[in-house]
């Protein structure tokens, strides 16, 4: 028989962790010729898939790197692990013990953000994870659990391939009310994922500010008929733009019943804004 190396392990094989979140196995190993490489789980060969696979690195002097990569890891992949090498000259066996805990916790898709939509009406919280286990979504303001209403709508959908979007929504926002720390716990059987926003209504400088309550007046408009007036004084730079919502949220536009005005005060950078209605 020619000259050759029965396979044999010079040494421990290792685990470790890529910057991708995959898991590889390796074995160092020297063998004349090329073994055939096998990877076993639980006395079950592995078959390459989306998720796992191998390779045989060649690293010379009769040396190689036999390794197996899983990806999407989940505390179920836990257990033992096996490479087994055989070539003319012999065979030879690798065993690991793979402990995993918090590998199935969920995990951020998208960062916790705030948005505001219908001209900043509705205030958004919202974030997406990855959870390969069914996990449970529940939001907090400081120790109470919210729960919908009116003003608060929870949002929760499955988008595919283990990720969720989870999001508050909160309908005409108030500073008394809704000013502080909001918290979304995201939890499955190996982990848990907090999501944290902070509220805070702040005015930008040179913003519109109320100067004075609102004001509901009847009066006779300028063709005799009776009318009532929304009255509002505010304070502002850079020639605001006044825009006159109804009860449904809806834009009102001018018309032979609806009659805008919006006149300065006379002081600084104050106005008044009415709404007739005939």
């Amino acid at each position: 028989m020619p000259d050759g190396k029965a396979p044999h392990f010079p040494q421990q094989p290792v685990a470790r962790q890529n910057d991708d979140g995959s898991l590889e196995l390796e074995c160092f190993l020297e063998a004349n010729p090329v073994p055939e490489i096998k990877w076993f789980y639980d006395q079950t060969e592995i078959k390459p898939n989306q998720r796992f696979s191998s390779r045989l690195d060649n690293r010379g002097s009769d040396a190689y790197s036999a390794i197996l990569q899983i990806k999407d890891l989940a505390d179920s992949d836990a257990g033992a692990y096996r490479c087994a090498i055989v070539n003319p000259f012999g065979k030879g066996n690798a065993n690991f013990n793979l402990k995993l805990t918090g590998f199935s916790s969920p995990t951020f898709v998208e960062k916790p953000q705030i948005s505001s939509r219908d001209d900043g009406r509705v205030m958004i919280m919202e974030f997406k994870a990855k959870s390969i286990l069914k996990p449970t979504f529940v939001w907090q303001k400081g120790d109470e659990i919210v729960a919908e209403s009116d003003r608060y709508k929870i949002v929760l959908k499955e988008t595919g391939n283990h990720e969720y979007y989870s999001a508050l929504e909160i309908i005409e926002p108030k500073k008394e009310k809704d000013a502080g720390q909001f918290v979304c716990t995201a939890k499955n059987e190996s982990g848990k994922l907090t999501a944290t926003f902070s509220v805070k209504f702040e005015v930008p400088q040179g913003a519109p500010t109320f100067t004075r309550k609102p004001q509901i007046l009847q009066k006779t408009s300028d063709s005799g008929d009776p009318a009532i007036v929304f009255d509002i004084g505010f304070q502002a730079d850079m020639n605001p733009e006044v825009i006159w919502l109804n009860p449904k949220g809806k834009k009102m536009k001018e018309s032979s019943r609806i009659k805008f005005g919006l006149t300065p005060d006379g002081g600084a950078n104050t106005y008044t804004a009415q709404l007739e209605l005939k």
